[in-house]
This record gives C-alpha cells, sequence and structure tokens, in this order.
C-alpha cells in the first residue's frame, strides 16, 4: 500500500491533484467531541489516501497545545475524534511534505516523474516530464520539497480567536472563519515571515471540485484578498507562493484550510 501510495502521489503531485486537507464532521457544535478526517484528495472532501506517520496540534481555546495521532484504520482517511472540554475555537493543524525533482524542458522547469511513457498520457496532455521526453540523458535534476499546512477552525457554542500556526504562509480572516456566510465579502490577509505576500496564488474549491474547477482570486501587493461565496457548503482555501517556470525551483509552502460557509447568519 506504501509504494502505491507514493506510486500514486508522484504522479497526481506532478500535476497537482491530490492534495492533504483535514476537515472535522462539524465546524460548530455543542458536543463534547467531534470527529475529524484527514487525507489526500482528488476531489475536495473526497478523501482516497490516508495521511501516513501525521500527528496534528490542536490549539484550545485557552491557547494551550495537545499532539493527536490519528487512528490508522483506514486506507482512504485517518481520523480522530477532537475533545472539545470546553466553550470556544479549537484551532486543527499539522504539516505534511512530499519530496519534488524538477528538470529543464525546453528552458522551462518542470517536474520530473520517473516512470515508463505506457504509464502516462502523452507529454502534450501533461505538465510534467518523463524520461522518455528527451532524446538524450536526462538533465541534472534540482532537488525540492513541498510542503503542506493544512488547518480547520471547530468552535464549540460559541466562537472565539483562532491561534497562529507554525505555518509558513499565513491566512488571517477579518471575520471568525466559522461566521462566514453566503454573500458575505470575507477579506483576508495573506502574509510569509512576517511580511505581506504580495500577488499570492489564491485558490478555492468547493466540495467535490477538482483543481481545474477552482476559483483564483486576486492578491494584491499588500497580500489583501477578498472573497464572497455564492453557495453554502465546505470549501478548501489553498494559498502559495507563484511559480516562474523560468526560475530555478526552490522549496514550495502550501497552506490549505478547510470552511463551511453558513447558508445564514450565525448567532
Amino acid at each position: 500500500m506504501r509504494n502505491m501510495l507514493f506510486c500514486a502521489l508522484a504522479l497526481s503531485t506532478a500535476t497537482q491533484a491530490h492534495e492533504p486537507y483535514v476537515a472535522p464532521l462539524a465546524y460548530l457544535t455543542e458536543n463534547t467531541q467531534v470527529p475529524v478526517l484527514s487525507a489526500y484528495a482528488e476531489q475536495a472532501f473526497h478523501p482516497e489516501y490516508a495521511l501516513k506517520d501525521t500527528s496534528f496540534t490542536v490549539f484550545q481555546p485557552n491557547q494551550t497545545q495537545s499532539t493527536v495521532q490519528p487512528v490508522k484504520n483506514l486506507d482512504s482517511a485517518a481520523t480522530f475524534d477532537l475533545k472539545l472540554p470546553e466553550k470556544g475555537t479549537y484551532t486543527i493543524f499539522a504539516k505534511t511534505s512530499y519530496p519534488i525533482d524538477y528538470v529543464q524542458h525546453n528552458r522551462q522547469w518542470k517536474i520530473f516523474a520517473d516512470v515508463a511513457a505506457d504509464k502516462v498520457p502523452a507529454l502534450s496532455e501533461r505538465d510534467y516530464v518523463i524520461p522518455s521526453d528527451f532524446k538524450g540523458k536526462v538533465p541534472s535534476k534540482v532537488s525540492t520539497v513541498r510542503e503542506w499546512s493544512i488547518q480547520s477552525y471547530v468552535s464549540k457554542d460559541s466562537t472565539s480567536p483562532v491561534a497562529v500556526t507554525p505555518a509558513p504562509i499565513q491566512v488571517s480572516f477579518k471575520i471568525h472563519p466559522n461566521q462566514i456566510n453566503v454573500q458575505q465579502p470575507v477579506q483576508l490577509q495573506i502574509t510569509q515571515a512576517g511580511k505581506a505576500l504580495a500577488h499570492a496564488e489564491l485558490m478555492v474549491r468547493a466540495q467535490g471540485e477538482l483543481e481545474q474547477q477552482a476559483k483564483s482570486t486576486p492578491v494584491d501587493a499588500q497580500g489583501n484578498a477578498t472573497l464572497t461565496f455564492e453557495q453554502a457548503g465546505q470549501y478548501l482555501i489553498e494559498v502559495s507562493e507563484k511559480v516562474d517556470a523560468k526560475a530555478k525551483p526552490k522549496n514550495q509552502y502550501y497552506s490549505i484550510i478547510s470552511l463551511q460557509v453558513n447558508a445564514s447568519k450565525t448567532p
């Protein structure tokens, strides 16, 4: 199973198809605990491969921290019960990463996947390269790491300020993320290393949507953006630096946040 997962991720990472996320079964609750699910998925919130050997940090409403290790009882997803002993908002956070090699092809840096030609589509149908795409020796590779910071929020009875996580790319909501309603403009501030991340890549996907269906939202030079959700439901917000295909590849950092958009105004 582990080799199958690595193979699937190697190809899907090349096309940025399978990405990790974490999400509770309820974002607003009065319960004393709530199930939380984490996985790699091609369609938003449709789990396919469990996150292996990933522990989660839970920031309590009083800003204390605890570590939770998901139960490894499924191939498609990892799960755990989030205990909710007090009122307020709990922030769930984890990091996961994957090594990626790049090579130059037609003066552009592309992801390199070491697979046979009969296992993948034609070059014109993919944005990564394989050994047979080169007439001679494969050019020197540049090894990088793609790191995802995944997080979500659960509020018991009432909301309280969300915690600041160790994510390299920080996304700050001007309104509490568990109080977002349809047709309501939501302002974001995106920073990296304490500075505004100018013109970041900001993508939004509703539950069930593929990457190709993601909505791109502009981010200004001060790292500001505004989102408006047309329908209630679950959404993934993904933020990263823009990639220049002609520049030498470097480690890439992504922040992926799961949210529930409410149909009407929350109390």
